[in-house]
């Protein structure tokens, strides 16, 4: 047997999947994923530019907008920009969680418990017993009505748990168990005061406390749960990582270091390279800062204009761009070997996968499935395919919706999980080198 370690990329590899655990650790939400993002490539030279300022670029300049505090779209400009075209990268930052409600505690049987909503198509059954946390974005009054002042948080400890019933209850969840969400996804909090007083208030002043602000500023907030465990590496020479929001934080921040690196290089390469980072991707992506939305595309064509060109240079350009969207893909699992079609069967740690459907809900055709297949061999990196069974609906990813507003050959990938939309999902070591690896060479040509 050839161990993990033998081989000559297991160093780079590993380290590349310990950046991930720390960026995974920072980013329990997209706004925290986007502010991290915001201080490497800040770090890194690229520029902050405001919506509504009005640009002039030229070939080595970098920067990057943001959206929402949630969304990104991250630029360098590369020689011959307009007649080269676009490189985009794309993915999202958004995974699925528990939201919780504006009026959010529902006391029972002497226990504070947190009304929640649910945030996208999480294995719900995956977020019982285990400590969870809070995280998101807090909006406070400040001077101006029209323009809340706005604080990220992060409880960074164990908060809440969310307890099963016992298996002497009548629990019959090991023969299947449906999961009533109004019922029974209500997290714990605390105990409630004497005399099972209720104390409607509690989770704005912790928020006040937490973020040391007078509890009468806080005007509205937007929290998710997550689990408080941090990831990390499991099974023989770490060949698994073990996290939640590997899906598409992983994705993420494949792009992100691509593009810092290629924005270190001398050579910028040609064209306009690009990370396009949306949110609300497991809900449909019909939001401002969603793949649906137009801020990609009027982004782009600003770009475009800050260049000199002008209209018409713009839609042109869309003939020799190219886009790869990139959100996680499905693993063929040991235990449910049936549930992955026959001829297609993905596995961790043997590279991208080109995502095939039918359907049209991946953007991949032949045309661009070949190139992105050149493009792996070109950096050296392995490819596999996923299909799914004809029998099983499969799910979507922004690039059918990107590829509609920014008309481009796209083609949709990403790295082979297990357990995808879990709490913790489970991926290899060797894969998100493999991406990153595959991503610098498309941002280099």
């Amino acid at each position: 047997m050839t161990r993990l370690t033998e081989l000559s990329i297991y160093p780079e590899a590993k380290l590349t999947a310990n950046e991930l655990l720390d960026f995974l650790s920072a980013s329990p939400t997209a706004w925290q994923a986007v502010a991290r993002a915001e201080e490497e490539l800040q770090a890194a030279g690229f520029i902050r530019y405001e919506q509504a300022e009005k640009l002039s670029l030229k070939t080595g300049d970098k920067g990057y907008f943001v959206q929402n505090g949630s969304a990104l779209l991250a630029f360098q400009i590369g020689r011959d920009p307009l007649k080269q075209g676009f490189r985009i990268f794309g993915a999202h930052s958004d995974s699925p969680a528990l939201k919780l409600k504006p009026q959010v505690i529902s006391p029972s049987e002497g226990v504070n418990r947190l009304a929640v909503e649910v945030y996208g198509g999480p294995l719900l059954n995956t977020f019982f017993d285990r400590p969870l946390s809070l995280a998101g974005r807090v909006s406070l009054k400040s001077d101006n009505p029209l323009k809340p002042q706005v604080r990220l948080v992060d409880f960074k400890r164990p908060l809440l748990i969310l307890p099963n019933l016992a298996i002497h209850m009548g629990n019959t969840s090991n023969e299947g168990l449906k999961i009533e969400r109004q019922k029974d996804i209500l997290p714990f909090i605390s105990l409630q005061g004497e005399n099972d007083e209720v104390d409607h208030d509690l989770l704005r002043k912790l928020l006040a406390e937490e973020l040391d602000v007078d509890f009468d500023t806080i005007l509205d907030y937007e929290l998710l749960t997550y689990e408080a465990a941090p990831p990390s590496f499991c099974g023989l020479d770490d060949c698994f990582i073990s996290a939640g929001r590997l899906d598409n934080l992983s994705m993420f921040k494949a792009g992100l270091d691509a593009l810092i690196h290629n924005g270190q290089a001398e050579d910028p390469g040609t064209g306009i390279k690009v990370l396009l980072i949306t949110d609300n991707e497991e809900v449909g992506s019909r939001t401002k800062q969603g793949a649906a939305g137009l801020f990609a595309r009027d982004l782009l064509e600003r770009l475009a204009l800050a260049l000199g060109a002008d209209r018409a240079d713009f839609l042109a350009s869309f003939a020799n761009s190219f886009m790869i969207s990139a959100d996680l893909a499905h693993a063929v699992h040991p235990n449910y070997p049936e549930k992955a079609d026959p001829g297609h069967r993905p596995r961790l740690n043997q590279g991208p996968v080109i995502k095939q459907a039918a359907s049209q809900s991946y953007s991949s055709d032949a045309y661009s499935s070949s190139a992105f297949r050149q493009l792996a061999t070109a950096a050296g990196v392995p490819c596999q395919t996923f299909v799914n069974r004809s029998d099983l609906r499969g799910g979507s990813t922004i690039g059918p919706i990107s590829s509609a507003l920014l008309p481009m050959p796209t083609v949709d990938c990403g790295n082979a999980i297990w357990g995808m939309h879990s709490i913790r999902e489970t991926g290899g070591v060797l894969d998100p080198y493999y991406m990153e690896q595959l991503v610098r060479y498309f941002y280099s040509l």
